[in-house]
């Protein structure tokens, strides 16, 4: 490598600035509107154009050539320029080479300018920090100023008054701290995105400063590259250690462009996937790539592979907006994989966060109020996991062991995708624009079909409401599913068996090859990195909706809602389904890559809607009612629970009715014995009813 003396360097900042007109441009716009602006952002690429050698020695070289290139920029302000006036010199753009894992850092990068990408974890409150202090001299009022670095104070060792009348170094001095120079300082953590990490491995952290102009700049839960020289810090230990910390001097910082940008899509991939969305059979090979190890549950996988597409955020006239993502809520037995498929949808997403309930809390979800580095006694804010999977995808297993308090946390977070913090004085709305997948189990062991859902799951109704698909899987004992399932596993497990031979290893009574060759079916049709860059790049398109499909979609819907037309009839459907309807059919246009809403995708979410909703809204088969959802209490309940209070009006308005008086009159008018004993609990414990005596029942 070229070795460049200061004169070297001057001459190559000089002939860059006096090259890209760009620049001279933007130094003049910065001697005009100062302090308002107060940066030189200068872009690689074009120092590299002028000269590799020396792009290269910047990299290494960082400190000497920011200092240098500084200068030159204050050389070319105007005569009247203060020159403790800071202007600063930030380089942008960095090449692909130059980035660095944050878990990949070393010894080797300290001094080095390097970019770092993650995601912001945790945001300090902006200070002043002083960068050059004006002293006075307490023996002859002698003014010095001294250039400051670091977190300490550096005063000066002795008067250096001009007329030499005080020379002494026993003198005391006064700061001005009114008149000295300050800029804003910052400290931010960021971590390694989700998406980089596989075979849960914790996400490393680094720590960085931001200052001058920049500081401020950043909100826990965004997507950044850091710019900036890694540098060493000896640990606050009472010992002297040989073991430093480091952290990132940032120079610049770059906010994401896009949505996925951290997902490479090279020219070769962009024409794979041009391919692949050209399949009629596109569908089924992504559905079958969903987790093909676990047997079955198709309906579940459809709506998975679309919950993964999406649909698309708009944002209204009014200032409103609508979320496109879509929330799925899985409730079933024990053992049938609802985990596992969590576990594959967080890795299969281009961004995927996996929590569990029972180890979950509000804050880890939400946001945490912490203690900030400074010191000072301050809090600041640490993002939660929904924050970190803005505009991903959030697996929530065990939902229903979360308590109360946490869970309250979430309603906001579905609908709005916003997040409202009051915590320890600091009051903030974070973004998580994401997907919700959650999986609860009954709370009772095992799903009874004959009860509504919210009777048998400790989720509230307002909560579940919020989601746009529930579904509802079951472990009943089949002979032939069974066998099925049992072939299934013994297949996947032998095929998991085969791939851990090594090649050229012979068993006896075991042909590997012909285990494998059987077994194809497990495997997925599309493998995980090819299914995650197709996704991330489906995320470019914005579909819009033909007439036909918006037709088909209105016909669907009307025609449910007709249902409960006339007295004494339930609620089959709501606008929330109505919306429903619409993301689904906007994520199956996706999913081919296509700018229009066909009828074949408004067909899609109509049979997927249809689907669901007759198992949830009416699961004995009969009329079908959304409020068993919704609101917790169907239409049937809602008339069982007036025909008891009628009861008790009529007959027990003195003394009150018991409990076998109460059943013969409800038998009479259809009401069986256990409906009328639990509609009986449900009214004393809503408050409704009292009891003057045991077994015995008068209205409150």
């Amino acid at each position: 490598m070229v070795n460049y003396q200061d004169g070297d360097i001057q001459t190559a900042w000089d002939e860059i600035f006096g090259t890209f007109e760009q620049y001279r441009i933007a130094i003049a716009n910065i001697a005009a509107a100062y302090p308002d602006i107060k940066s030189l952002e200068v872009r690689y690429s074009d120092i590299d154009t002028y000269d590799t050698d020396f792009a290269m020695f910047v990299l290494d070289n960082p400190d000497r050539c920011l200092k240098i290139g500084q200068d030159c920029v204050h050389s070319l302000m105007p005569p009247s320029w203060d020159g403790k006036d800071r202007i600063n010199l930030r380089i942008v753009g960095l090449p692909r080479d130059a980035t660095v894992d944050i878990r990949r850092l070393r010894a080797k990068n300290l001094g080095k300018l390097v970019a770092v990408e993650g995601l912001v974890r945790k945001v300090t409150t902006v200070r002043p920090r002083m960068t050059h202090a004006l002293f006075t001299c307490a023996r002859c009022g002698a003014e010095q100023w001294v250039p400051q670095k670091g977190m300490l104070l550096n005063e000066p060792m002795m008067c250096v008054n001009p007329d030499g009348s005080c020379n002494k170094q026993s003198t005391r001095f006064i700061l001005d701290d009114k008149d000295s120079k300050y800029i804003d300082t910052q400290k931010i953590e960021i971590q390694e995105s989700p998406e980089g990490l596989r075979g849960g491995a914790q996400p490393e952290r680094l720590a960085g400063f931001l200052e001058d102009d920049i500081s401020g700049a950043v909100t826990a839960g965004n997507r950044v590259t850091m710019n900036g020289i890694i540098r060493s810090v000896e640990k606050p230990e009472r010992d002297k250690s040989t073991v430093f910390d480091i952290y990132m001097d940032i120079q610049s910082i770059e906010f994401e462009q896009h949505e996925y940008d951290e997902i490479q899509i090279t020219d070769a991939d962009e024409k794979k996937i041009l391919e692949m969305s050209k399949d009629p059979d596109l569908f089924r090979q992504i559905v079958a790539s969903i987790s093909p190890t676990i047997y079955g549950m198709d309906e579940v996988k459809e709506a998975l592979a679309l919950q993964l597409f999406g649909g698309c955020h708009k944002d209204m006239d009014d200032g409103t907006s609508i979320r496109g993502d879509m929330h799925v809520l899985l409730i079933g037995d024990p053992g049938v994989a609802k985990s596992q498929l969590l576990r594959y949808m967080s890795n299969l997403a281009p961004r995927g966060i996996y929590a569990s309930g029972k180890s979950a809390s509000a804050a880890g979800l939400t946001a945490a109020a912490v203690k900030d580095d400074f010191g000072d006694g301050r809090w600041t804010l640490e993002a939660g996991a929904l924050v970190l999977a803005d505009k991903g995808l959030a697996c929530i297993d065990e939902l229903d062991k979360m308590t109360t308090q946490d869970r309250s946390s979430l309603h906001e977070a579905m609908e709005s995708q916003k997040i409202s913090v009051a915590k320890a004085g600091i009051t903030a709305t974070l973004q998580c624009r994401c997907s919700m997948l959650a999986a609860a189990n009954p709370k009772y062991g095992r799903f009874e079909d004959n009860d509504t859902i919210t009777n048998q799951i400790e989720l509230p109704p307002a909560l579940m409401s919020r989601f746009d698909m529930i579904f509802v899987l079951t472990d009943r004992p089949d002979k032939k599913r069974d066998k099925d399932i049992t072939e299934h596993i013994l297949k996947a497990h032998r095929r998991g068996q085969a791939r851990m031979i090594k090649e050229g290893t012979v068993l006896q009574g075991v042909d590997a090859d012909m285990i494998l060759e059987s077994t194809e079916d497990i495997r997925p049709h599309f493998d995980m990195e090819t299914l995650r860059k197709y996704v991330a790049y489906s995320k470019r398109i914005t579909p819009v909706m033909t007439d036909e499909a918006a037709r088909i979609i209105e016909a669907s819907y009307l025609e449910i809602r007709k249902m409960g037309e006339g007295q004494n009839k339930s609620v089959p459907i709501t606008a929330r389904q109505l919306e429903a309807y619409v993301r689904l059919s906007e994520a199956s246009a996706r999913m081919r890559l296509s700018y229009v809403v066909t009828d074949a995708d408004a067909n899609r979410a109509v049979d997927m809607v249809e689907f669901y909703l007759g198992k949830i809204a009416a699961p004995d088969g009969g009329q079908w009612d959304i409020d068993r959802v919704a609101t917790g209490v169907s239409k049937k309940d809602r008339d069982t629970v007036k025909v008891i209070r009628d009861i008790v009006d009529e007959f027990g308005a003195d003394t009150g009715m018991s409990t076998e008086e109460i059943i013969v009159h409800a038998s009479s008018q259809g009401v069986s014995k256990d409906e009328t004993l639990k509609v009986i609990k449900k009214i004393h414990e809503a408050g409704d009813f009292y009891s003057p005596s045991a077994g015995v029942y008068k209205r409150a």
